[in-house]
């Protein structure tokens, strides 16, 4: 390994971990709060929820279009620029959105900020993957990263409320954009592309989510096709279900007459205990692999749906999105590892990026969705209905899926 790569006593690996945390942390910012923003610019305009959820919709759908594209990019170039113009291109969306007065700017602006956005997800999970390939810290380092979402949930809901109350909802826009493009600018500074020799032997006792004897240089096979539409698949749906919960959580908890600050915190509290099952993820998948642990993370989503239905109390609020986020947080590395153990290193950026963007393009109409069942009846119930049926589903599939040969063990080299 490179000697600039390496300092005595570290591995400069680490290093990336935490400016890849540092980039994923504002995912926290753009994917857990715009629930936060919602009331408030539902009293400011005249606007019913589904079209107060199409403006989020539309940032996910630019986010889907760029981590297609930033995951292809990740794969050949070095991460730093790419950060560089994600923290220009979404920080300074963000921002505008305090200067709009009509719903498609709104719109616009958001979709602007989600194509700067799909890079921190792509790149820095490859990135961190490439790094640690070989790495008996391996699924440590994948989960710290993956981290980042949840403490950034847990730092900037409450603080976005704070803002919405103190300053009104224009100049919250304004300072999240701000903050958001200076934290990631942070991230680019630090974040280095993996030295092109290091070694990647397969991980030691299958801890490595990405095992390189799997990347092939051929046409895939039917079978790998079918295994990577089936997480495809499953990531969808887990995805569409984050997404209507996530916007149409704190309207839900407060219509039921939770208080605003108690809906703001237990959106950040999701995230933060999404945090314990990203750490979690890696060890439960040592003991039984990606796929069951996949399958259970996607169970669990799916068993603390009947909490909404039933919602009446904060303590009740807050059941739910520890079950909920302990069980989305277990997923994510869960998907990311089990298309590295699959498919291998080689374009694993493009592989999650293409995953993820679907899963977000499906995932971008569940706001939508969600708000056109609360205007047309009055009530989430059926769609928290299907939304357990889904979930239910497809974690029956992931406990269908062909498990994936363990490596021999063999000793890390860092």
């Amino acid at each position: 390994m490179d000697a600039e790569n390496k300092k005595p006593g570290i591995f400069y690996g680490w290093v990336v971990v935490f400016a890849c945390f540092l980039a994923t942390l504002t995912l926290g910012e753009t994917f857990w709060c715009f629930g936060v923003f919602f009331k408030p610019l539902e009293a400011e305009f005249p606007w019913s929820r589904a079209v107060t959820s199409s403006a989020y919709t539309c940032f996910l759908i630019g986010h889907a279009i760029s981590l297609i594209v930033g995951g292809r990019l990740g794969d050949r170039i070095s991460p730093r620029p790419i950060l560089v113009a994600t923290a220009v291109i979404s920080g300074t969306a963000i921002a505008l959105c305090s200067q709009v007065d009509s719903v498609n700017e709104l719109r616009l602006f958001l979709f602007i900020a989600g194509l700067g956005a799909g890079p921190m997800w792509s790149v820095s999970t490859s990135t961190v993957m490439r790094w640690f390939s070989g790495h008996k810290r391996a699924s440590v380092a994948l989960a710290l990263t993956t981290t980042g979402v949840g403490v950034g949930a847990i730092i900037f809901a409450p603080l976005i409320n704070h803002f919405i109350d103190t300053y009104g909802w224009r100049d919250a826009f304004l300072y999240v954009g701000i903050i958001m493009g200076v934290i990631v600018l942070a991230a680019a500074l630090l974040v280095r592309r993996a030295p092109q020799d290091c070694p990647a032997p397969p991980p030691p006792t299958g801890t490595d989510p990405a095992s390189p004897a799997r990347a092939r240089s051929g046409p895939p096979t039917r079978a790998m096709i079918a295994a990577f539409l089936t997480v495809t698949l499953i990531i969808t749906v887990a995805i569409f279900s984050f997404q209507a919960v996530n916007v149409h959580l704190m309207p839900h908890a407060t219509d039921v007459g939770i208080s605003d600050t108690s809906a703001a915190i237990a959106v950040g509290l999701m995230g933060a205990f999404s945090i314990p099952g990203r750490l979690i993820s890696g060890f439960i998948s040592d003991a039984v692999g990606w796929r069951r642990t996949l399958a259970m993370a996607v169970f669990g989503m799916a068993l603390s749906i009947p909490w909404l239905l039933f919602l009446n109390a904060v303590w009740m609020l807050y059941a739910f999105v520890l079950i909920y986020g302990v069980s989305h947080g277990v997923r994510v590395p869960a998907q990311i590892g089990i298309l590295g153990q699959t498919f291998g290193l080689s374009s694993l950026g493009q592989l999650v990026g293409i995953s993820t963007a679907i899963g977000q393009l499906v995932g971008a109409t569940a706001p939508y969705v969600m708000g056109f069942i609360y205007d047309q009846t009055g009530s989430y119930s059926t769609g928290f209905y299907i939304l357990m049926g889904i979930l239910a589903s497809t974690g029956i599939l992931a406990f269908m899926l062909k498990g994936q040969p363990r490596p021999a063990p063999k000793p890390a080299d860092h």
